[in-house]
């Protein structure tokens, strides 16, 4: 079983700055080992500005 993992709010903040500047969501998921459809979730969040 996978552990589980929590991250910062910076981090996810960071994340999806570098999405919304144009990094692919399948290279920031495998550079930062993290999957892509949180990654989405994150970019939605950020947009609504939760972070």
């Amino acid at each position: 079983m996978a552990k589980h993992r929590s991250h910062s709010v910076e981090f996810k903040r960071q994340v999806a700055q570098e999405f919304l500047a144009g990094e692919t969501l399948h290279g920031l998921a495998k550079r930062h080992d993290v999957p892509r459809n949180l990654i989405r979730i994150w970019v939605q969040k950020y947009e609504q500005g939760a972070f």
